[in-house]
């Protein structure tokens, strides 16, 4: 597989530079050189993120140099899954003032949200299009959604995905995607246990909104590994806020979720690893 095959997927096009030695170059603002500059000096993280080496310039454009996770891997299987209730900043949402060209993502992504004042007036605010869009999704439910995936045996893509939003929908993603190899099974459960445990006690996590971030799961015939990519929304809080990152949010508490979309995630795989692996023995 090609690394542009997945980056299309997953739609990133045009922000990556593959490199032959196994880096892969970012395009990126300064949050997220931030954020990965802190997550390499905190060793509760470290393992868990994919290896930074500063900054550079590439076409013009800064890019940050990290590991390219799929370097090691042979014709892998991959899935995005961004996590989170909360995948906006706030104060992306920050400006009131209604937009018409929301009003009309809107009107092809669910019409049926508006409100007769919306209608009328021909636009929403960018908070009521953002709520209204993690909502079609698991996000708002679940604490993430599934972003992308690819396995050579399913032909799905990013837009067959859009809309899976209902517990039973994602188990049935993760159904199909997800190793029946019993050991790489419980390998994916381990290694997301203990990412939970490790980002529990994590000082960066303590410190830090994670918005729009990523748990990568990939695997191949005999490699599994997953890790917490896309930390461009991932910001140092304002003082004197704390969050749990299971709490709900309400504009003002900064709480993203992320806590309860990985406890969610790991509740459901293993729902279906006793589902699948006590069907087998079944058999």
């Amino acid at each position: 597989m090609a690394p542009t095959s997945w980056t299309q997927l997953s739609g990133h096009k045009n922000t990556f530079v593959f490199h032959k030695s196994g880096l892969l170059y970012k395009k990126c603002d300064g949050n997220e050189a931030l954020a990965y500059e802190s997550l390499m000096e905190e060793a509760t993280m470290k393992p868990f993120v994919p290896n930074f080496y500063g900054c550079l310039t590439v076409n013009g454009s800064c890019h940050i140099a990290i590991d390219n996770l799929l370097y090691h891997f042979d014709n892998p299987y991959i899935m995005d899954i961004k996590m989170g209730s909360r995948t906006f900043l706030e104060d992306e949402i920050s400006n009131a003032e209604p937009r018409s060209d929301l009003f009309e993502k809107m009107v092809k992504l669910d019409p049926s949200a508006l409100s007769d004042e919306e209608k009328q007036a021909m636009a929403i605010t960018k908070l009521k299009y953002m709520q209204i869009r993690e909502q079609l999704t698991s996000s708002s439910k679940l604490g993430f959604r599934i972003e992308a995936l690819l396995k050579t045996n399913l032909h799905q893509t990013k837009k067959d995905l859009a809309f899976v939003n209902t517990k039973e929908q994602v188990k049935k993603v993760l159904r199909e995607f997800l190793p029946t190899d019993r050991g790489q099974f419980h390998e994916i459960l381990d290694r997301l246990d203990l990412i939970q445990s490790s980002f529990k006690c994590s000082s960066f996590f303590e410190s830090h909104e994670i918005v729009g971030s990523s748990i990568l799961l990939v695997y191949d015939s005999d490699k599994v590994n997953i890790w917490m990519i896309d930390c461009a929304k991932t910001v140092s809080l304002p003082k004197a806020i704390t969050i749990d990152h299971v709490s709900p949010w309400v504009q003002g508490n900064h709480e993203d979720g992320y806590l309860f979309g990985l406890e969610n995630l790991i509740s459901i795989i293993n729902e279906l690893k006793h589902e699948i692996f006590c069907l087998l023995i079944d058999l």
